[in-house]
């Protein structure tokens, strides 16, 4: 045992070399499943294990040894009932079997996933003692899985008794949830549609800030996949949403107002890819109800609300006619959107552009009030557009990690982080020219509100204007 120690420390120490020991590999595995069979105390097998997870971990060589170490790994797991410990390290070291594998492992599946159903199953004798390292296997074994398969889209519902059960894995749960979103696709959205609007229904309005922002990038990507399905299935979700824009507390704290930056940003989605939904889903009496009892007041215009929230009319504007002489006084030629900059300004390119373009969409509402917000909403545009060269950096960037990944993984199967950058790279937001979409909602509010729409546009500070024209190109 002070071998397995010895060699543990030398496997994980910064200077080992993997190509050095490559002769040793295969009298170290056979070494290792004699030395499991010979043991009997209980914590020997248990450093045995700990071994076999940290040869898993640190050596890329595990093909050759699969079949093995599948049978080692049913026979350890049959021998083990009633040692919760051992089953502990026997799933960890699954797990980094799984990772070994990485889109081989479905090799491995005949012995791993009856481990795993097991595992997940809150109603299970060793629920208290398995479930964590279950659920770290489990999302393990979806983010390397080539393809799901029936097996592991059978499992999808035992997340939903786990969180109703509590909170304590929301983290993992998260993941396991965005995994079955990138890799199950339209089928598994056709099985578990109403898993999913559960699950979610369960965490949003229910978790603190840190657990909004873990969920939040999910919905946002089912949304993303799924703009005319899913928004009507997760309609209660999205209704705490906008409780959470606009009645969501101080937004003086930071993780506040990211939440409420993510969620709008949802809502922006929504409003550019189904616009007719979130117009009914604001309307909803039921979306009423709710806000009242968190104290909103009654008579406000819902969608409205949200224009304001995606503006930041009051943070952004109190002092505005102070701006305005100081630039003028100055003679300063700084770029007037600069200091039109709302909260969107905080979020990622993609979240701003969202905004944009949702508000270049209420431009072209049949609503007189847009009027009154005319200024605004054509200084955020305008402040988005200007700033759309650093996008382009940005996006320049990430189609070159693009490119350097491809060659890497050529021929073989794509990881859940790649596939999750294919389906950002393909957000039909992406396509959407803001400034394209700016220029025609104007016309189109100009068309329906005539001389007042003129008189709107008159109020506009010169500079803004100008630069206003200047993004869009207009004469």
């Amino acid at each position: 045992m002070a071998a397995c120690r010895t060699l543990c420390l030398l496997i994980e120490d910064s200077n080992f070399s993997e190509k050095d020991f490559t002769d040793l590999l295969p009298v170290c595995w056979d070494l290792c499943f004699k030395l499991v069979e010979e043991v009997l105390e209980f914590d020997s097998k248990v450093q045995v294990l700990n071994l076999i997870s940290v040869l898993l971990g640190h050596i890329g060589q595990v093909i050759p040894y699969a079949d093995k170490l599948v049978l080692f790994f049913q026979k350890v797991w049959e021998e083990s009932s009633g040692e919760s410990l051992l089953q502990m390290q026997l799933l960890f070291a699954l797990r980094n079997f799984v990772m070994a594998l990485g889109y081989q492992s479905p090799i491995c599946y005949t012995i791993l996933l009856p481990i795993l159903q097991r595992g997940i199953d809150v109603n299970g004798p060793d629920e208290l003692n398995l479930l964590e390292d279950s659920m770290l296997l489990w999302e393990a074994t979806l983010a390397y899985a080539p393809s799901m398969v029936p097996q592991l889209l059978d499992f999808f519902p035992s997340l939903v008794h786990i969180i109703e059960r509590s909170f304590d894995h929301l983290t993992v749960a998260v993941e396991i949830v965005e995994d079955y979103i990138i890799l199950g696709g339209t089928e598994f959205l056709r099985r578990h549609a109403s898993n999913v609007a559960q699950l979610l229904d369960m965490i949003v309005g229910n978790v603190n800030d840190r657990g909004l922002l873990s969920v939040l990038p999910v919905i946002d990507i089912l949304v993303q996949c799924y703009p005319m399905e899913v928004p009507p299935l997760i309609s209660s979700t999205l209704q705490k949403l906008i409780v959470v824009c606009l009645c969501g507390g101080d937004d003086r704290e930071p993780s506040k107002t990211t939440v409420k930056s993510s969620a709008a940003a949802i809502l922006a989605r929504i409003l550019v890819t189904n616009t007719n939904y979130l117009a009914q889903l604001t309307s909803d009496p039921s979306l009423l109800l709710l806000l009242q009892g968190a104290g909103f007041p009654a008579e406000e215009n819902i969608l409205l609300c949200l224009v304001d929230i995606w503006l930041e009319k009051e943070k952004s504007y109190s002092q505005l006619p102070k701006k305005k002489l100081q630039l003028t006084s100055l003679g300063c030629r700084k770029d007037f959107f600069s200091l039109q900059r709302t909260h969107v300004d905080n979020m990622t390119s993609a979240q701003r552009k969202t905004i944009g373009l949702a508000l270049s969409i209420i431009l072209s509402l049949r609503l007189p009030q847009v009027l009154d917000k005319l200024d605004q909403i054509l200084s955020v545009c305008t402040s988005v557009i200007m700033g759309s060269n650093d996008d382009l950096s940005e996006g320049e960037s990430s189609g070159d990690i693009m490119t350097s990944i491809r060659p890497q993984i050529e021929g073989t199967i794509p990881s859940k982080e790649f596939k999750k950058r294919q389906i950002k790279s393909s957000d039909p937001i992406n396509q959407m020219s803001l400034e394209n979409a700016v220029r025609e909602n104007l016309q189109t509010c100009a068309s329906l509100h005539g001389e007042t729409f003129n008189a709107a546009i008159g109020r506009m500070h010169p500079a803004a204007l100008a630069q206003m024209k200047q993004a869009l190109k207009m004469s």
